[in-house]
């Protein structure tokens, strides 16, 4: 059975480099939203997408891939991008629902910004179909020019039918073993390429993040979507690298309203979690611990505090979800462009980096 890819290609949120955002900016013969669409309509396991951005500038880019796209019976939607990326996602998210179960969607939403009350209900609303609620789907973002048909085929069908999230992760050794067939040495330290050290079934394990994510978007409750949309909509890093107290700020009082007594005395009352305030807080202590072993890729931390399995479960106790890691040897969405360092060397390399990415 086929299923739907979402592709972000938006500007809003999006990382400018010179005076391009990245999915448009340009590889060897191709922008990069047109190096990830055409991979897209040549997946075996897709027979619909959605793409995000400004539909007027996207017909006009893809105008060859989305007639490629017809040819091999895969229909394109290109819905229109809205103030950050999890705003996007949710009303494409719901534009997929509308046209799955033959609905329309009000006006005033289309029109909308923000994942508000009245699209949140809209979603529950379309979540009560048991099917619907249960059926995953996939996201890959726009700035990862060398990724592969057989890759987005890979992370779809490997991933855990099961899960209410997944974010995919690339084993660091996968890359190095791509770039050991290139004439020159990859400069992580000139790239955004952090990879960081987790315990793997008792094993170590460097991994790097990649653009693959998939699950079941109305198994996550509203308070973690409304979280998330407050993250990228109060970015903390602004142009330039300087951090913007304000922005901080902001986020760490929603943070903190979020874990309030209140709050998750509500959370109780609905059912969907069987931990007190202070069983939560432990938690949120232990993930935070987690985190900063990971980022500063202290291998010396305890390793119950990098171990997967006890993240995932911590996670699971503190959002009611089951959120996995999906590990993979799948180079070409590891590999995005952050940086012009990572844009010139990929365009220099393309070929080559795509031969070495080759199965074998």
């Amino acid at each position: 059975m086929k299923e739907v890819l979402f592709i972000a290609a938006g500007t809003r949120g999006a990382k400018r480099i010179g005076n391009l955002f990245q999915p448009y900016i340009p590889i060897r013969d191709q922008l990069c939203v047109q190096h990830v669409m055409e991979s897209a309509i040549n997946a075996t396991t897709i027979d619909k997408i959605y793409i995000w951005g400004d539909p007027p500038t996207l017909k006009t880019i893809l105008h060859t891939t989305l007639s490629k796209a017809a040819r091999n019976n895969i229909e394109v939607i290109i819905a229109q991008e809205k103030n950050n990326f999890v705003s996007s996602f949710l009303f494409t998210y719901l534009l997929f629902l509308s046209h799955r179960l033959g609905q329309s969607v009000a006006d005033d939403v289309l029109a909308g910004d923000e994942p508000g009350p009245l699209q949140w209900d809209l979603l529950r609303e379309f979540g009560q179909d048991e099917a619907i609620a249960n059926l995953s789907v996939n996201l890959i973002l726009s700035d990862t020019p060398l990724i592969k048909p057989y890759e987005i085929d890979t992370m779809i069908t490997h991933k855990n039918p099961n899960a209410d999230l997944i974010f995919g992760r690339t084993v660091k050794h996968s890359m190095d073993r791509v770039m050991s067939g290139i004439p020159e040495s990859f400069r992580y330290d000139l790239a955004v390429k952090n990879y960081y050290n987790y315990i793997l079934k008792e094993q170590s394990v460097d991994l790097i993040v990649n653009s693959f994510m998939a699950g079941k978007p109305l198994r996550i409750p509203g308070y973690v979507w409304n979280f998330a949309g407050h993250l990228f909509h109060n970015r903390t890093i602004i142009e330039g690298g300087r951090f913007n107290l304000k922005k901080i700020k902001n986020n760490v009082i929603f943070f903190k309203s979020i874990f309030s007594k209140n709050h998750l005395a509500d959370v109780e009352r609905s059912g969907s979690s069987k931990l007190n305030y202070y069983q939560k807080l432990k938690v949120f202590s232990f993930l935070v611990r987690s985190y900063f072993a990971i980022i500063n890729n202290n291998k010396k931390a305890q390793k119950k505090f990098r171990d997967l399995s006890v993240l995932e479960e911590k996670i699971k106790s503190l959002t009611n979800c089951t959120i996995e890691y999906q590990i993979s040897d799948c180079f070409g969405p590891a590999l995005d462009i952050d940086t012009e360092y990572e844009i010139e060397y990929i365009d220099r390399f393309f070929e080559s980096l795509s031969r070495g990415m080759n199965p074998t």
